[in-house]
């Protein structure tokens, strides 16, 4: 027989038919499929919220530790500057003390050349005189040439020998 020879007389038998099974289906679903597949969902449901606390944890912890780092950063900050200030007053009193040292040496340089120049000024003082004696020695050894006779290198010979055999004779 046609459906349609059926009518509406074979439609609700089989729309009833049709109903029964997919109760049947959905008794049968829900009595087999949902509990296991209830149990997969909130598996995972708690696979996830516990990813996600995980992840929470992890956040804070990675927080945590850049706060860390980032206060230890700040300490190298404040070390580096500490020691830069620390480097730069020893250079600054090296610097000091080279200075002192270098006005020390220049001033004992500045004495001793002054020292040697008294020196070499008393050396040609000295020389002069020597040379002064010597041409005044000459001179007068020329001047006694000339105006010397035989008769005044006697008599200073003889004073000469009178006044040496005095100083023999205590």
């Amino acid at each position: 027989m046609h459906p349609a020879a059926l009518g509406a007389s074979g439609a609700l038998p089989m729309f009833v038919a049709q109903l029964l099974a997919f109760l049947l289906l959905a008794a049968i679903l829900w009595k087999f499929v949902r509990p296991p597949l209830r149990h997969l969902l909130e598996a995972r449901s708690r696979a996830i919220e516990e990813s996600f606390q995980r992840l929470e944890e992890e956040t804070a912890r990675a927080a945590r530790r850049a706060v860390e780092l980032e206060q230890k950063l700040a300490r190298f900050d404040e070390e580096a500057r500490a020691l830069r200030e620390r480097r730069r007053g020893e250079a600054l009193r090296a610097s000091e003390e080279i200075l002192r040292e270098s006005r020390a040496q220049a001033e004992a340089a500045a004495e001793k050349a002054r020292f040697e120049i008294r020196l070499e000024r008393e050396k040609a003082i000295l020389e002069l005189r020597g040379r002064i004696g010597d041409l005044t020695l000459e001179a007068a050894e020329r001047l006694a040439a000339s105006v010397m006779n035989e008769a005044i290198h006697e008599r200073l010979v003889e004073n000469t020998l009178r006044r040496l055999d005095a100083m023999e004779r205590p």
